[in-house]
């Protein structure tokens, strides 16, 4: 089955193997990645926490990884640089960036992560050290986006979704998607080398018709309720819901009522300067005139 729904459930959070001796209060629910029954095989998709006072020690990735903050405050150091990060802001890690994180209020601090390529098996090799210890600053505050020095991070907030028209994105310009508002973050203009990730938003009566990537896709649904339709499974999908697509899997989503519908978007690998989208409606004219 090339496609996966997974609900968050507060139970499944736990110390990732490994991770012990080098953080307090970090845990983690992977919805996706090899030790999963969904089929991906490019992509890691999990939500993260850190408790108040918890950490995650100084660690290299063999991996790239973004993450999306939605809850909480936390404090991320990457490469000699150190940032106050909230709800909305977002970061690309690179592979090989040294990067640390620690609770930076008296809150629970949450992200969502998405990984590519996927990481290892355990069985196969190590794709995470954990380096020498380093001294956090003494102050530390919000990420200046006028500075020329701050790179990888960014913020996102409803004034950058433009109004809702057709999906104008690379690889595709169609009326496949409609009513849609999106916004990018993580791209390879962004410096990612392996994956996309940006907000989309639909509009009452919006939505994004039969068709098929050929790369990995993951929705992670912060707001509104769809209707979703997965290699030809029904489903309605609530806020809290991860579902994932394989590479030529038929989807579709639409708008539920009169809530606007977004989440998060992932993708991996990037999409293709052409052909990323191949939406059933503007091949059915083929299909009519050239029967099998």
């Amino acid at each position: 089955m090339a496609h996966a729904v997974i609900k968050l459930e507060e139970d499944n959070f736990s110390i990732p193997e490994g991770y012990g001796r080098h953080a307090k209060g970090y845990s983690r629910v992977s919805f996706i990645d090899h030790s999963t029954s969904a089929a991906a095989v490019h992509m890691a998709h999990q939500i993260v926490q850190l408790e108040p006072g918890g950490y995650l020690e100084q660690c290299v990735l063999a991996y790239e990884k973004s993450l999306y903050v939605l809850e909480g405050e936390m404090d991320l150091m990457m490469d000699g640089r150190s940032y106050r990060m909230g709800p909305g802001d977002y970061a690309l890690i690179l592979v090989g960036s040294a990067h640390a994180l620690r609770s930076s209020s008296g809150t629970r601090a949450r992200w969502m992560e998405m990984i590519a390529p996927q990481p290892l098996a355990k069985a196969v090799g190590q794709d995470t050290f954990f380096v020498d210890d380093f001294d956090w600053p003494k102050k530390i505050e919000r990420f200046d986006k006028g500075d020329a020095r701050t790179r990888f991070v960014g913020h996102f907030e409803d004034a950058q979704l433009p109004p809702p028209g057709n999906l104008q994105m690379d690889g595709y310009t169609g009326d496949g998607a409609r009513l849609i508002s999106q916004k990018m973050m993580v791209d390879r203009n962004f410096g990612s080398a392996h994956m996309t990730m940006f907000v989309v938003e639909f509009a009452e009566g919006g939505g994004g018709s039969h068709h098929t990537h050929p790369f990995e896709e993951s929705y992670y649904f912060v707001s509104g309720m769809a209707d979703c339709e997965f290699e030809g499974k029904k489903y309605i999908v609530e806020p809290g819901t991860l579902c994932w697509t394989g590479v030529g899997a038929k989807h579709a989503i639409y708008t539920r009522g009169s809530e606007p519908l977004r989440f998060i978007e992932t993708q991996t690998p990037q999409p293709p300067a052409r052909q990323a989208f191949r939406f059933d409606s503007e091949w059915r004219k083929m299909r009519e005139r050239y029967p099998d």
